[in-house]
């Protein structure tokens, strides 16, 4: 049985116009909470491709060699993740890999684009570089280049030099094929023009169309 204050809800047109009103403003304030997230998610997407993009001009790199000119160390078409930060509080040691640009005069003498190599070095500064019956010598002794295959290393001949300072000497393992410091439009790379260490590399196997597992350099 209903209460005795029961009563009948009166509809009436200031009532409808009042739900009428309400309801408006129930959806306005939905359609900004919509606005609002998708602002938000928008924000977000910003921040997270601005991450990225931090860390792979900042931090790392993703490169893919393109050439012979290290072989058998990187084969044309594998990926190297290079570690920009590896010079940040120290300088290039021999036997390390590292992405490189040349002097501005090598670009336009060969007439080519201006980008990136990657080499190996073999002296720094204050070292005195020599070849002698074709093999490496560094500060007077013969450099390990056991790295080296046989058919890499023709074609080497380095005139008795010494390193200026702030600069490193670089080369390509495969010897026959690369222009690196021998040539006179390279010479020595200042350190300011070298962009990182390489630390890893990524090689795709043609025959399986997969990628292998990544090694260290």
């Amino acid at each position: 049985m209903a209460g005795r204050n029961d009563e009948p809800v009166r509809v009436t047109a200031m009532t409808v116009g009042k739900m009428q009103r309400d309801a408006e403003k129930r959806n306005e304030s939905m359609e900004g909470g919509t606005v609002w997230r998708a602002l938000d998610f928008l924000l977000y997407l910003v921040l997270i491709v601005l991450i990225v993009f931090s860390i792979r001009t900042v931090l790392i790199d993703l490169v893919r060699v393109d050439g012979r000119s290290m072989l058998d160390t990187l084969n044309d078409g594998e990926i190297m993740l290079v570690d920009r930060t590896a010079y940040a509080f120290r300088t290039p040691t021999y036997g390390e890999i590292v992405l490189c640009y040349y002097p501005d005069d090598y670009y336009t003498s060969q007439d080519v684009k201006y980008a990136s190599r990657v080499k190996r070095v073999v002296a720094v500064a204050g070292d005195t570089i020599e070849t002698i019956d074709g093999e490496v010598y560094v500060n007077g002794e013969k450099i390990d280049e056991s790295y080296l295959s046989a058919e890499r290393i023709g074609g080497q001949y380095i005139a008795r030099q010494t390193i200026p300072e702030g600069c490193v000497y670089v080369l390509g393992d495969n010897r026959a094929v690369s222009r690196d410091s021998r040539y006179t439009t390279v010479g020595p790379i200042p350190l300011y023009r070298v962009v990182g260490k390489v630390r890893v590399v990524v090689c795709f196997d043609k025959t399986s169309a997969r990628y292998l597992k990544p090694r260290l350099i």
